[in-house]
């Protein structure tokens, strides 16, 4: 069960991250939050075990702080001052979301060898291309670098029946990348909010909803 502690030093941890493109120390998050290295780790080890974000194993060092990606993702985020990582297209949105910033994010179609650029443009982002998830939103979990790698963009869905064919992949679920990018900032708009509260299975399940996402695909467990 989180704490508002725990909660706070993941915002607290997510904000640094925004601000200078790299995760704190323990010792630099415990400073401003009035509060020990032990407590921020043992915070840390909590969140980890919540879903809140992905720690080097065996340790409580951040690797993945959603939607920032703490070592080099399939996707660069490159905004007016400062660039980041991101592991997925959603991610890399919800960071330009949460940053409440113009963008530029480049990647490669299917995670293959063709590179393309989506600009975020007066939160817009005009394309006609397609974003394919293929692990279910009740399996990110499972190993979640796994999941956001399974998530790519291609030009058209047909595109994605000859990748998932080619890769041995399950087909899963296929929307717009215009569609896709509403979807990131509703759940990413807000993680750079003062304080920072972990969503709710029910929160989650209205937000899918808000975004047609009915299907078995967007079942949580």
């Amino acid at each position: 069960m989180l704490t508002a502690e725990d909660q706070d030093v993941r915002g607290a941890l997510t904000r640094a991250i925004a601000d200078q493109g790299f995760a704190p120390s323990s010792a630099q998050l415990a400073a401003p939050l009035g509060t020990t290295v032990e407590a921020v780790d043992a915070s840390l080890s909590r969140l980890a075990d919540a879903h809140a974000l992905l720690l080097h194993p065996g340790t409580t060092r951040p690797w993945v702080v959603h939607p920032f990606a703490l070592a080099p993702g399939s996707c660069w985020v490159e905004c007016r001052d400062r660039g980041y990582w991101a592991n997925c297209v959603y991610c890399a949105f919800g960071i330009a979301a949460a940053l409440n910033r113009d963008a530029v994010v480049t990647t490669r179609y299917g995670g293959e060898s063709e590179p393309v650029r989506y600009e975020v443009r007066c939160n817009t982002v005009m394309s006609d291309d397609v974003f394919h998830l293929s692990t279910p939103v009740a399996r990110w979990w499972d190993n979640v670098i796994f999941a956001c790698s399974s998530f790519q963009p291609f030009r058209r869905e047909a595109d994605v029946d000859a990748w998932c064919a080619r890769h041995c992949l399950p087909k899963g679920a296929v929307m717009t990348i215009p569609a896709l990018w509403r979807f990131a900032g509703d759940w990413y708009g807000n993680y750079l909010q003062t304080p920072w509260r972990k969503r709710t299975a029910e929160r989650t399940r209205e937000l899918f909803l808000r975004h047609g996402l009915t299907d078995a695909f967007w079942a949580i467990d």
